[in-house]
């Protein structure tokens, strides 16, 4: 199978990449392994929300402007990172699931354990950005849904927001509890279908007064559409807020399904099952990709080759004794010799853990260097969580990071 661009990878870089290529006219093949981390990542766009220092990052446009050299933002820049958020709002409009937010300005969304969250661009049931004038909070809970401490959410709200609103909490049973622990997945699932939304109307009306400011566990549908959301507005007259949660998330199952939807619609193939071994590589160029799947390999050619495989989590990068390379084309990692100076033993250590900015160093067009700058792979990209220079985790910039670049990578090729 021969194509204009392979993608290799189905997470936020990988997406977007394969849009973006296929918006340009480009015959594109997107090799997806699994679901990605969108799920896990919650469906918000994190750009920046810590310093180094771990200070909270008010305009992470103005932060990504001061990147240190070696970050992927500051080989992307600024205006590509903002046209990468453009490209990514303007998809979701489409796809009638429209996201707020800006570089400008981060918001705070308020998360299942009680506190806010950083970040930069989110959907509209986690617009949060009316809860600091709440007269009535109320933290509704949902019977039987594990991973979501109403008592703990109401406590940390009651400290941020209690002198100023009434934080008060509930509790609902909807028809899906039947005497196990059910997931967010399981309630949205309900809320999918008219029987389950009647209910949940009928019972949120008998708990919770016109005018009070509802915060809700990421339950409101499988699908990316505000149809759930919009009805349970309307019919108690209230503001509904979802939570940021535990993975994996409703609302990151949201987002890939509308990236999903419009990649098809603009053409792109997607392959499902196919988990990249191995390239060919003929003078410094990628002429072919194999993946395994079903007892057997599989060939695709392609003038131009995106890597959005992951990290360390990911399997991108593997890391064995004393030494970590890129999987596919086996490509050098950046990373002491020894591995006892891989990470820290305090967790949480200000600054993060070295490991964590282990990555494929690249240049300004996201191709591989090596540590003389010299560029390893003329026609292969790397976007996403396998580029070397930043912690993810520590600075809040994972779905920020793999959208830029992805973005770059697709509107590059």
């Amino acid at each position: 199978m021969k194509s204009d661009v392979i993608v290799i990878g189905s997470g936020m870089a990988g997406l977007i990449a394969a849009a973006a290529a296929a918006q340009r006219g480009k015959k594109t093949t997107l090799l997806s392994k699994g679901a990605g981390t969108l799920v896990i990542g919650g469906g918000i766009v994190d750009i920046l929300g810590y310093t180094e220092a771990g200070k909270a990052i008010l305009s992470p446009g103005a932060a990504v402007e001061q990147a240190q050299e070696a970050h992927p933002y500051a080989k992307l820049g600024l205006e590509n990172v903002k046209q990468a958020a453009k490209f990514l709002q303007e998809i979701c409009e489409q796809e009638g699931y429209a996201y707020v937010g800006d570089l400008e300005h981060n918001q705070w969304v308020p998360t299942a354990a009680g506190t806010l969250k950083p970040t930069c661009l989110v959907p509209r049931t986690m617009d949060a950005s009316r809860l600091c004038e709440a007269e009535e909070i109320v933290v509704v809970g949902l019977k039987g849904l594990k991973d979501y401490p109403t008592e703990l959410i109401s406590k940390g709200l009651e400290r941020l927001f209690g002198a100023n609103a009434k934080v008060t909490q509930v509790e609902i049973a909807l028809s899906v509890e039947d005497g196990r622990d059910v997931t967010a997945l399981d309630m949205a699932r309900w809320l999918d279908s008219k029987a389950g939304l009647e209910e949940c109307a009928v019972k949120l009306r008998q708990v919770v007064k016109s005018g009070a400011t509802l915060i809700m566990p990421p339950v409101l549908g499988t699908k990316p559409s505000y149809y759930a959301f919009e009805t349970l507005q309307e019919a108690t007259g209230c503001h509904i807020i979802e939570t940021s949660s535990m993975p994996p998330a409703v609302t990151g199952l949201r987002l890939r399904k509308a990236l999903l939807a419009y990649a098809k619609r603009q053409g792109v193939t997607i392959v499902d099952n196919a988990e990249a071994v191995r390239a060919d590589v003929k003078n410094g160029r990628c002429t072919a990709i194999y993946t395994q799947g079903f007892g057997r390999e599989h060939g695709y050619e392609a003038a131009q080759v995106i890597v959005a495989t992951g990290g360390l989590y990911g399997g991108g990068l593997v890391a064995e004794p004393n030494v970590v390379q890129e999987r596919i084309f086996g490509l050098p990692v950046g990373a002491p010799e020894q591995s006892e100076f891989w990470g820290i033993q305090e967790l949480f250590s200000p600054g993060g853990q070295p490991f964590a900015k282990f990555g494929v160093a690249v240049d300004d067009t996201l191709r591989p260097v090596d540590a003389a700058g010299t560029v390893l792979l003329e026609n292969v990209r790397f976007a996403g969580r396998n580029l070397a220079g930043y912690d993810f985790s520590y600075e809040k910039s994972g779905n920020g990071v793999a959208l830029a670049s992805g973005y770059c990578a697709g509107m590059t090729v």
